[in-house]
């Protein structure tokens, strides 16, 4: 008999282990508008974005930094239960540089807020690290 509910107990455990792995996989969507704040070697960079979801979680999003200069931005990314990566390609007029962006954080279950880190690379400045959060 002890065998037999040892047996059970294992199943329960097991149905819910893959229960919360199934949960947690779930995607949370990046989808609309955000406002949008990149701080790297301490200056803030603020604006709008606007993303748009696409298949298991994938995304893209259009950035646009108003302040401390007008910086646009296109960018592509993947959710995957509330982690977040993207990539991005930017062009500073005002300077006249490129980049290139890595960002990898966590998104709220809402979708509402995301926030991580920043891995920055500009053709006038070259690498620096940065954080960033977009929000409603």
């Amino acid at each position: 008999m002890a065998l037999h509910m040892i047996a059970r107990l294992v199943a329960g455990v097991a149905a819910v282990a893959t229960t919360m792995s199934a949960v947690r996989s779930i995607a949370v969507d990046l989808k609309g508008d955000y406002k949008v704040e990149f701080v790297v070697d301490s200056t803030s960079y603020t604006g709008t974005a606007k993303t748009t979801p696409g298949a298991k979680g994938a995304f893209t999003a259009k950035f646009d930094f108003t302040s401390p200069a007008a910086i646009s931005a296109d960018a592509t990314g993947k959710t995957t239960g509330d982690s977040l990566t993207f990539d991005m390609k930017y062009v500073d007029n005002t300077r006249n540089c490129t980049g290139t962006v890595r960002g990898s954080g966590t998104v709220a279950k809402d979708g509402n807020e995301a926030s991580g880190e920043l891995s920055v690379n500009d053709s006038c400045g070259g690498e620096a690290p940065g954080t960033f959060r977009l929000y409603r």
